[in-house]
């Protein structure tokens, strides 16, 4: 057998493997939901390409979010919203903080940089001269994204609190290079403290967990400031808004995730659009451990589930 028909077989074997994972694929869409298919990627290489190939089939719209626990290392921990854990092995969470989920994506910070990144399929945005160095030596951050980065219309809030008398706001839109700065005096008496951050028609909110809130307008670069009862501020926004440890607390996540007593944890928040129309807001929360037990200090975030690839070439 000469070598042209040795290549001619390889060809043909390597279509033939090409083939076989996208009817597994096929099969895995069209019988599986996207639970079933994060649990079976780690049974073989064909069948980890294939569940990735039919969890990017998957059009995912829930109105219970995951959560997603993560600690200093890549390991992390996903319960799904029917109280089932799995393992998964995330390099992208090693050393990073999680400062927004909206969409199903999530915005990380790590030395220095900040990025997005879908978990599920470990899709990654990088965007430009991060200013989160800075922020993050502020008593107070927190941040939003207006919708999925790979929209048009995405943009990005970096909100921190100064010296507990000004909001300072670092804006990026899609495809920007230089972040936007703007500025809002706002003492403790406007603002007790800024606790989490969402936007919604037009507008970043930033809470402070309780009655008061400060909108910025991303066309009009309006700052604007709010005192309500919460009943008003759940009918303005057309939400539900859950705060202060009570969604944690209320999901009993401590035991479903197998924390000790002695464990911390400090969660990001998120905001789930709903087919009713209004929206689930969950506001970033601090839970701490047994009082005089803290060993050790864990993270976590709530994220849609969705699953999203993108091209090598895709840019901000």
């Amino acid at each position: 057998m000469d070598q042209r028909s040795n290549i001619s077989e390889a060809d043909s074997d390597d279509k033939t493997i090409i083939n076989s994972t996208h009817l597994l694929a096929q099969i895995f869409s069209d019988y599986l939901e996207l639970k079933e298919l994060l649990g079976i990627r780690s049974v073989c290489k064909d069948w980890n390409y294939a569940s990735s190939e039919a969890l990017a089939r998957l059009e995912t719209f829930q109105d219970e979010p995951w959560f997603l626990m993560y600690d200093e290392g890549s390991n992390c921990s996903l319960l799904s919203n029917d109280e089932k854990l799995y393992k998964l092995n995330i390099p992208e969470f090693d050393g990073a903080t999680c400062v927004a989920s909206n969409s199903g994506w999530l915005l990380l910070f790590r030395e220095g940089s900040i990025f997005f990144l879908c978990p599920f399929s470990r899709a990654r945005i990088d965007l430009p001269n991060c200013p989160l160095s800075e922020l993050m030596d502020c008593s107070e951050f927190v941040a939003a994204f207006s919708s999925a980065p790979t929209t048009q219309d995405c943009m990005v809030a970096l909100i921190a609190r100064w010296q507990e008398i000004a909001l300072q706001l670092h804006l990026l839109r899609r495809g920007d290079r230089r972040w936007s700065v703007y500025e809002c005096l706002c003492t403790i008496g406007d603002l007790s403290r800024i606790k989490f951050a969402s936007y919604k028609e037009g507008a970043f909110q930033i809470s402070d967990g309780f009655y008061g809130s400060v909108t910025f307008d991303a066309k009009t670069k309006r700052w604007r400031k709010h005192v309500e009862n919460s009943s008003s501020i759940e009918k303005c926004l057309k939400c539900n808004n859950i705060g202060n440890n009570l969604y944690f607390w209320s999901n009993n996540l401590r035991e479903k995730l197998g924390l000790e007593s002695n464990v911390s944890i400090s969660t990001c928040g998120t905001l789930i659009s709903q087919r009713d129309g209004r929206d689930i807001v969950i506001q970033n929360e601090n839970i701490q451990a047994a009082k005089g037990s803290q060993n050790r200090h864990v993270k976590g975030v709530w994220i849609q589930p969705k699953f999203f690839k993108i091209t090598h070439e895709h840019r901000w």
